[in-house]
């Protein structure tokens, strides 16, 4: 756009801390959805199944991946997926994903036109796009649920799931370990110390590990600590909740951790860190959530942080001043929606035709659900001065577009 640079400079000027951008995206597009499980591999956003309002469970995977040139492009890729021993896998909404590794481990779910929860794990090998079920003995195994969390622990060694919920069962508030070492695969329930919270589904959560200078998404080193902080959610009465508490992984115990000033549920979360310190990975580390729904109404499109150690809540609208927010602008803040899906990715764009790059955390957002649609746009989430200085250097000259690598043509 021939306005880039007056958006970019007026950012570099730090009036605001944070832009929401529209990326421009390629190839074929997903059908809306909410409850879709999403996970990060590299610099691919994993996407996988949901559902829409009729209600119908989606089985489809889709990689959204971000080119290096500016304006803000992203591709879609439909991944064409093989299953180990061709068994069909049933379509699911509300399950969890989780990367380990180039693994994206999915656990639970449910088909909501007939009600019926999973409990099975399945995994996408995402260097053969092939499923694979873990065989586990079915004695140890979580009753079935959906609207859980889950995180990936001790280094990649271990999954932990949080609560969810089951026709059967209602909101449940239970902790389980899978166990991932290789031939013994199991699960485990570990008795669980501290004060526990309420059961609940459709919460969030996010785990923190205690390294210093650590990339963003890296689950395969093994940490000193970790914690597991879950926020919001909706209990056993139907109550949407709005207290946050941390399970520390390693002793299995519960802290609570207090209230978060708001009742939320079906929203969406990421890890991200607390603005400040120009050196991203220097900034505290954060909860960036997004969406949901308070028990009445949709919660606005703003970007909350939320600090595991203190629960210190910061707001960051990420709106645009109307002199800013042109028919060709960039810029456009998301709708509000419950049950969106979102992923923090570390995108590398390219400074020019020196093709110097740069790596810059991005938030994604993509779906969900608003009382009348099945969303499926796709906004991105970043630093505006980051933001700024990208374009400020593909207006000065301008990069050539990426060619999707074959191995990414599906």
């Amino acid at each position: 756009s021939a306005h880039a640079p007056d958006h970019a400079r007026a950012l570099l000027s730090g009036a605001r801390s944070m832009v929401w951008l529209e990326p421009t995206l390629l190839g074929s597009r997903p059908p809306g959805r909410g409850g879709c499980a999403a996970a990060v591999v590299g610099d691919a956003c994993i996407f996988i199944g949901g559902a829409d309002r009729t209600p119908k469970a989606l089985d489809d995977v889709w990689i959204l991946k971000f080119e290096r040139s500016m304006p803000l492009t992203a591709r879609w890729i439909r991944k064409t997926t093989t299953t180990r021993g061709d068994e069909k896998l049933p379509a699911r909404s509300g399950a969890s994903a989780t990367a380990i590794g180039t693994d994206v481990y999915v656990f639970g779910g449910q088909d909501p036109s007939t009600g019926v929860c999973f409990n099975d794990v399945v995994v996408l090998d995402t260097t053969s796009w092939q499923w694979r079920r873990l065989i586990l003995a079915e004695s140890g195994s979580p009753p079935p649920r959906n609207g859980h969390v889950a995180c990936a622990a001790f280094g990649g060694k271990a999954l932990v799931i949080h609560g969810g919920s089951s026709p059967e069962e209602g909101a449940m508030g239970d902790v389980h370990v899978l166990n991932l070492e290789e031939g013994g695969e199991k699960w485990e329930r570990p008795r669980v110390a501290g004060q526990a919270p309420e059961p609940r589904e459709m919460h969030a959560g996010i785990s923190f590990s205690s390294r210093v200078g650590e990339t963003l998404v890296d689950a395969s080193k093994e940490p000193s600590n970790e914690e597991l902080l879950v926020f919001g959610g909706r209990g056993r009465e139907g109550a949407v909740l709005r207290d946050a508490h941390v399970l520390d992984v390693r002793a299995m115990r519960w802290t609570r951790r207090g209230d978060l000033g708001e009742a939320l549920c079906a929203h969406a979360a990421a890890p991200w860190r607390v603005p400040g310190e120009e050196n991203f990975l220097k900034r505290k580390p954060a909860a960036a959530f997004f969406g949901g729904f308070d028990g009445a109404n949709l919660r606005s499109s703003d970007v909350s942080l939320l600090e595991p150690e203190t629960l210190a809540k910061t707001v960051l609208s990420g709106s645009v001043s109307a002199a800013s927010a042109s028919a060709d602008s960039p810029f456009k803040s998301p709708q509000a929606r419950f049950a969106p899906s979102c992923v923090a990715v570390d995108t590398s764009l390219a400074f020019g035709t020196n093709e110097a790059t740069s790596s810059i955390p991005v938030l994604v957002v993509f779906g969900g659900l608003t009382p009348t649609s099945d969303l499926a746009d796709v906004t991105a989430w970043m630093d505006g001065p980051d933001y700024a200085r990208a374009a400020l250097a593909a207006t000065t000259e301008p990069s050539k577009p990426a060619v999707a690598p074959a191995s990414d043509l599906d």
